[in-house]
């Protein structure tokens, strides 16, 4: 019979276009689920960091605009010149901000003062302003005539601020107290942000910050932040390749597009209505159909398919500036983005091995050899997500980036379901997975038998013990406790204190559960004593265990909130089964049970009738009965 190896490396040479296949198949349904986790927490992080990028340059600008809205420099005087303190402070004021466009300030007379950092503009801008490639700082200076009429002085200077060449617009037609942002700040005489629009001398479109002057003269003092390089930084966090991020404020208008230049452009054909384009606009593509369902919500997400069937996940979020100011956040995805191109990874590595399998043998012999151990150990971490074991310390290792790729997520899924499998019992775990339990709210009526068992004079123990040391000692008994109560099928629902609570024949059915009860109890109790002695060996107090068994019907089933539950069960069965331990210490007996158990499993087990009680609780007797031992 042919070794594994051996086998592997004769039917890589035949084989290996169905064997990556079916290893593209077991990649795609394995990471099907990881991927859109991955797109959907790429899309959370680009959002968040787009707005966090918006929202501190915004704020910057906030705090630079108060600051400059109470300095005498500014607010003394409507009279301003290119050569005054006020120049020098705006200088200084752009140049501490450099994602500020411009900052300038316009008065109530109709003087307007600009200073604009020429190094944030393109060629085309540079055009529009007719600037030099050497200008580096651009001042616009609009002083009233006498008349009324409003020449503009347009000012290039360079890096040291000396004069590159002036021109003198004496119809250019700008009256800063005609303009929104002059208007808005003075009738709400308070800082404003305002919407996105297409500045005027730039044509490109801007956020403008702006707040009325304290001080002698009335005005208003502004700064602009450009979008279109901002418009960039937001397409560069697109999630994927193929990837989509736009942003745009609540009126719909476009703050950051990945083709806002073009849209831009296409705007500034209309001089008529020059204004920036809306999403609403936008009648084909992605984003057009992922918006068609759009509610006007906080909150949008979902999936669409473009024309080649490539499956795009989609997200919208609101976000706040200030008061008035926000916006939305849209982020798509294109799913394939974030799975590695398996099937082209393979059909390359099958060409390869085609042409230059007869010559490269021994090769093939060890890429058989690692590939064939990787797979095995992968199978083997798969089979352990339904039986739940301890994973490997590392996940299984690879050179082929996608089967490592794999052993990776596969060993982070098992250590997930075995440490989910440590705070809830492994019945629930399993059918959690097999979809055997509803996650819903709400339970059914059915029989089961009910354990609780209880330390006698833990209370009293537990007062004299050291806390570290008790902790060490319970956890050794609850660990006796719960393999004895595994090992027969039962389900722990909780620790309570010193207390166990079991219950058997859910959530899955066994028609035997009394008599597996009875058996784990009596398995509990040997194991107490057995690990009574080692406590006696070490100076420990004894734990002496009482147990209460009581069979009958139960609601099961999920109890809590839709953010919290448990799956317990609930009932006068389970309250009887807890008097049942607690009757323990009247009649000095270790495991009383039930007539309804002794009835159901005397033909197994050895019972000693005790008395005819009324628990506590209860309006009804019952016959109790001590559990002795197995029958033969």
């Amino acid at each position: 019979m042919l070794r594994f190896r051996t086998t592997i490396t004769v039917a890589v040479m035949a084989f290996i276009a169905a064997l990556a296949a079916l290893l593209i198949l077991i990649q795609t349904r394995t990471f099907n689920l990881t991927t859109e986790q991955a797109a959907s927490a790429y899309m959370d992080a680009a959002s968040a960091k787009s707005f966090g990028r918006l929202q501190n340059q915004v704020a910057e600008i906030v705090t630079l605009v108060r600051v400059l809205s109470a300095s005498p420099n500014l607010a003394d005087s409507d009279q301003r010149t290119e050569t005054g303190r006020g120049m020098a402070l705006l200088k200084a004021a752009l140049h501490a901000l450099p994602q500020m466009d411009s900052v300038y300030v316009g008065y109530d007379n109709g003087s307007w003062l600009q200073v604009r950092n020429l190094d944030q503009v393109n060629d085309e801008q540079r055009q529009r302003l007719r600037a030099s490639p050497e200008a580096a700082i651009n001042i616009h200076l609009i002083r009233p005539t006498p008349t009324g009429a409003l020449p503009l002085r347009r000012i290039f200077q360079d890096r040291l601020g000396d004069l590159l060449e002036q021109l003198d617009l004496w119809k250019y037609g700008y009256d800063a107290r005609k303009r929104s942002w002059y208007r808005d700040t003075m009738r709400a005489d308070q800082l404003l942000i305002s919407s996105p629009y297409l500045s005027f001398t730039m044509a490109t479109p801007v956020i403008t910050v702006s707040a009325p002057l304290r001080g002698t003269a009335r005005g208003v003092i502004a700064a602009d932040l450009k979008l279109d390089t901002f418009s960039d930084f937001v397409n560069a966090q697109r999630p994927g390749a193929r990837g989509i991020a736009l942003i745009f404020d609540l009126a719909g208008v476009l703050i950051a597009h990945p083709e806002l230049k073009q849209l831009v452009a296409n705007a500034m054909t209309h001089p008529s209505d020059p204004r920036l384009p809306n999403v609403r606009e936008l009648d084909r593509g992605l984003v057009a159909t992922a918006l068609k369902g759009w509610d006007g919500g906080d909150r949008y997400e979902g999936s669409v398919r473009d024309e080649d069937g490539t499956k795009y996940l989609y997200r919208l979020k609101h976000f706040s500036l200030d008061a008035e100011m926000g916006g939305y956040t849209l982020l798509l995805a294109a799913q394939d983005d974030f799975i590695p191109d398996i099937q082209r990874s393979h059909f390359i590595a099958t060409i390869l091995a085609l042409i230059s399998g007869v010559a490269f043998i021994p090769a093939v012999w060890f890429f058989g050899s690692r590939m064939s151990r990787s797979l095995k150990e992968i199978t083997a971490e798969a089979g352990k997500l339904q039986t739940m074991a301890a994973p490997n310390p590392l996940p299984a290792a690879s050179y082929i980036k996608e089967i490592h790729e794999l052993g990776i997520t596969l060993n982070l899924a098992q250590r997930a379901i075995w440490s989910f499998a440590h705070f809830v019992p492994k019945e629930i775990v399993r059918g959690l997975l097999d979809k055997s339990i509803s996650t819903d709210l709400g339970g059914i009526r059915q029989e089961i038998t009910i354990v609780f068992t209880d330390v006698r004079g833990f209370t009293t123990i537990a007062e004299s013990a050291d806390p570290d040391t008790l902790m060490r000692q319970a956890s050794r008994y609850f660990t006796a406790l719960t393999e004895a109560f595994l090992a027969e099928g039962g389900t722990v629902d909780k620790f309570i204190g010193d207390a166990v609570m079991v219950f058997w024949n859910a959530p899955h059915r066994q028609p035997d559960h009394v008599e597996r009860a009875c058996r784990a109890v009596l398995a509990g109790r040997k194991a107490n004593e057995q690990l009574n002695k080692q406590f006696e060996a070490e100076g420990l107090p004894l734990f002496v265990t009482r147990f209460g068994i009581h069979v009958a019907e139960a609601v099961v089933g999920n109890l809590g909130s839709a953010e919290r539950m448990e799956y317990t069960a609930l009932g006068t069965a389970v309250n009887l089964a807890s008097r049942l331990e607690g009757l323990n210490k009247e009649y000095g007996t270790g495991i009383l049970v039930s007539e309804q158990v002794y009835s159901r499993a005397q033909h197994s087990f050895a019972f000693r009738s005790i008395d005819t009680v009324v628990a506590k609780g209860m309006t009804t007797e019952t016959r109790v009965y001590e559990l002795a031992e197995a029958l033969p």
